[in-house]
């Protein structure tokens, strides 16, 4: 059996736990950069004023309906943007 002292086992063990939390970082890093997803156009991102449930709406469609609510939703054009 090998003869270690507490101090290198701490320090052992100190060491594996930050490396694990180091891959484990890495690997949500690399994660939500392949599976992170943006928009490409804000006008296709519509707000439901009643509800206020947020669902993209095709690009040429200024009237649409609220899939949680059937509400009647108007797509503004916002200044600035």
């Amino acid at each position: 059996m090998i003869a270690i002292d507490y101090v290198t086992a701490f320090i052992i063990y100190l060491f594996a736990w930050l490396i694990t939390l180091a891959i484990l970082w890495a690997r949500e890093i690399w994660r939500l950069k392949n599976y992170d997803w943006t928009l490409s156009s804000k006008e296709r991102l519509c707000h439901c004023d009643n509800c206020h449930f947020a669902f993209l709406i095709k690009h040429g469609e200024n009237i649409t309906r609220c899939p949680r609510c059937n509400e009647m939703c108007i797509m503004r054009k916002r200044r600035g943007l």
